[in-house]
């Protein structure tokens, strides 16, 4: 089924290890290149500003080569453009495999582009042939562009197509159900499945290849399970306070929880990350949940806990033996966790607002000099404008 082999497959993920132990200081220049010469691949790699500039060039050749056959052909109707949308979706696919075989392009940008095309074409075409009356339309397009996707995961090992996926295997509940809450449900119950099916391949594989592959998605599936039944983001609508509005809100509370338990024996990080920025989330939004009153001083009592948090962590790590207890440490030992906390720095400093301007004045409003417009004064020939 992959197009790729296993063996090329931890050969790539092995490079970037090795790479990142000598960024880190942990092997010297000779050992990297004995090691990179023992893993080498047959395959055409480039950099990720190269690889998203064709990814984004290719696709808007894709867009432009299918918009010229439709105004060509200037038969305007759903049936035709659906057609055309689901040859180009087989082309494509055709074209990507093409590319690969040929080339020999790994994560190229162009190959990648093909590949997705074929899932976005396939949904398109399935909207606009399914039949008309009702949302049952757009819900048949997104589950064939769930299966899509997944279909260019298990082929291509594209992470990013797997989380496409599935938002729109937990999106199809949309417009087939008008009950918000409801709605909510369904798409965590989607996520939820998704979360259990690849979360046995993450424990099996750990962090080795195609273990980090599923950790990824399992991290996404549980931010979809939270962002689904969190009540008070992304919407306006009022929800009546019933038992499953008090149940959404306890779960607000228990999933970071659970996320955070689950991912501490593995140390999956990826799910630890997630879970804790849901706690966060659930912080933020447990007055909206009650209807309380926001407070001035709410972003600073948040600020304090957070501070207060990480200091009182970081002691606790730095007192076990070596500074580490049960294999975590504060200690950041690769360079890319020292390059992350350089950009998180450099970003939180930007987003600060601006202080007050230099031409502002910051003490009491000064009042105009008085003019009196040049008159004379008396006494030992003074002058002087009063």
């Amino acid at each position: 089924m992959r197009i790729y082999s296993q063996a090329d497959e931890e050969k790539i993920r092995a490079q970037s290890l090795v790479r990142e132990w000598h960024r880190s200081g942990f092997i010297d220049a000779s050992q990297l290149a004995q090691l990179l010469s023992e893993l080498q691949v047959g395959l055409r790699r480039t950099n990720l500003f190269l690889r998203s500039v064709l990814f984004l060039f290719t696709w808007v050749v894709i867009a432009a080569a299918v918009s010229l056959v439709v105004t060509i052909a200037a038969v305007n109707t759903d049936a035709f453009n659906g057609i055309i949308c689901l040859v180009a979706a087989v082309g494509c696919s055709a074209i990507a495999q093409f590319v690969i075989r040929h080339f020999r392009f790994y994560r190229f940008g162009v190959e990648e582009a093909f590949a997705t095309a074929g899932p976005v074409l396939l949904s398109i075409g399935v909207t606009l042939l399914a039949p008309r009356g009702g949302d049952y339309q757009f819900a048949a397009g997104l589950a064939a562009g769930a299966l899509g996707f997944v279909a260019v995961f298990v082929r291509y090992r594209y992470v990013y197509a797997a989380v496409a996926g599935l938002i729109c295997a937990a999106a199809v509940p949309i417009p087939l159900v008008h009950n918000v809450v409801t709605m909510r449900v369904l798409a965590a119950v989607v996520c939820a499945f998704t979360f259990l099916v690849v979360r046995k391949g993450r424990l099996f594989f750990v962090d080795d290849f195609p273990g980090d592959d599923y950790g990824v998605i399992q991290a996404s599936a549980f931010v979809g399970i939270y962002l689904a039944l969190n009540l008070q983001l992304a919407s306006s609508s009022y929800y009546q306070e019933d038992l499953l509005y008090w149940a959404t809100y306890g779960l607000t509370w228990i999933l970071p929880i659970i996320g955070f338990w689950l991912a501490l024996p593995t140390k999956d990080r990826p799910l630890m990350n997630v879970s804790v920025v849901s706690g966060l989330i659930t912080l933020v939004t447990n007055k909206s949940y009650l209807h309380l009153m926001r407070q001035p001083w709410d972003p600073i009592l948040f600020g304090a806990l957070l501070i207060g948090s990480a200091i009182l962590t970081k002691r606790w790590l730095a007192k076990g033996t070596d500074g580490q207890r049960r294999g975590f440490t504060t200690v950041r030992l690769l360079a890319s966790d020292r390059q992350a906390m350089t950009v998180l720095s450099t970003v939180s400093a930007a987003l600060q607002s601006p202080g007050p301007s230099p031409s502002t004045p910051s003490g009491p409003a000064r009042t105009a000099e008085p003019n009196f417009g040049g008159g004379r004064s008396g006494g030992a020939g003074a002058s002087g404008s009063f």
